[in-house]
């Protein structure tokens, strides 16, 4: 009896883990607004709203978001 409540839980965990890898992932371009492809304004909007202009930032912070929006927003 054990072994087969062992071997059910083994495949019941190995079904759960698996799903995510099985989901629809989407068309390339449509799943993350960080991703535009045609429509730039898309992505820099979801940017420029995800970070308060007031936010108080640490000098990594703000060249990290600094470079994501040069990238975003003015494509350099």
């Amino acid at each position: 009896m054990k072994l087969i409540a062992t071997i059910v839980v083994s495949v019941a965990m190995a079904a759960l883990t698996a799903g995510p890898a099985l989901a629809d992932p989407g068309t390339p371009g449509t799943t993350f607004p960080e991703q535009p492809g045609g429509n730039v304004q898309t992505g820099c909007a979801a940017i420029l709203s995800a970070v308060p202009p007031t936010a108080p930032l640490s000098p990594t912070a703000q060249a990290i978001t600094g470079g994501l929006i040069s990238d975003a927003c003015f494509g350099a």
